[in-house]
């Protein structure tokens, strides 16, 4: 004799984490248009005020580069911030593309090209300043912060902020994003105190993962197949992405 298995029922749980997952999702998105809708009008008004495309000075700044700076500046301070209320480590993640973004290595194309391919060094190393551009530390000890804040600045032991070997910088085009991969707490602090510029590492050009992959304000997908290469983890950064292809599409760029 054969027993019909029933359905296990869901855990509390298990609701109410597809609870929390459906309102991060409508949260996400809600703040992932409102922001789109923020950089589409200052693209039009710029336009308006500029005329023709082809009669732009392209010397200058877009305001555009400022829209990704004030989206930006959300999840700066919150990992600058962090230390204030941890005695010892920070609770964050580290603060790299895979972390707020999507992992770089995943495949773009059903063929295999990763991010990681497709992304351009370019030789030009252009000066970030800590004063105004988008720069993203993760100082994670507070005794390392700490000693910053009492030797970096005038009339302090180690003198104003500066450059050293220990800084490492990626900056990512078309947007002005840098990445830090080395000297996270004396950067926080030089962002702090709106001291110093950083030559980059490294500069990658991105603008040509915009031909593989999209975002909705809910998954970054793969175009090719609609395939799900993640879920959108900060509605900001999924924002800067996407203001990243009208920045390619106008022919702007940090």
């Amino acid at each position: 004799m054969f027993r019909l298995s029933k359905k296990r029922s869901k855990s509390n749980k298990e609701r109410l984490d597809e609870i929390h997952k459906s309102y991060n999702q409508k949260k996400n998105k809600n703040d992932f248009d409102s922001i789109m809708r923020f950089a589409q009008s200052v693209l039009d008004r710029t336009s308006d005020l500029e005329g023709n495309k082809d009669s732009r000075d392209e010397s200058k700044e877009h305001p555009l580069v400022d829209v990704v700076r004030l989206v930006g500046r959300q999840l700066q301070t919150k990992y600058i911030t962090n230390l204030l209320y941890e005695k010892y480590e920070s609770n964050l993640p580290s603060l790299d593309p895979e972390i707020i973004l999507f992992n770089p290595s995943t495949d773009m194309t059903l063929d295999g090209i990763s991010f990681e391919d497709i992304q351009i060094e370019i030789g030009q190393r252009k000066k970030i300043s800590l004063n105004r551009d988008l720069v993203l530390p993760w100082p994670w000890k507070t005794s390392r912060i700490v000693n910053c804040f009492a030797q970096i600045g005038e009339g302090r032991r180690n003198g104003s902020w500066r450059q050293d070997f220990n800084h490492n910088v990626e900056l990512w085009l078309p947007m002005g994003i840098g990445w830090v991969h080395g000297g996270n707490h004396s950067i926080s602090v030089g962002i702090i105190q709106g001291e110093g510029n950083i030559i980059p590492s490294s500069v990658y050009d991105i603008s040509k993962v915009y031909d593989y992959v999209g975002c909705d304000g809910i998954n970054y997908f793969r175009k090719e197949d609609g395939f799900v290469i993640s879920p959108v983890k900060n509605a900001e950064f999924a924002a800067i992405f996407e203001i990243g292809r009208m920045m390619k599409k106008n022919s702007i760029s940090y």
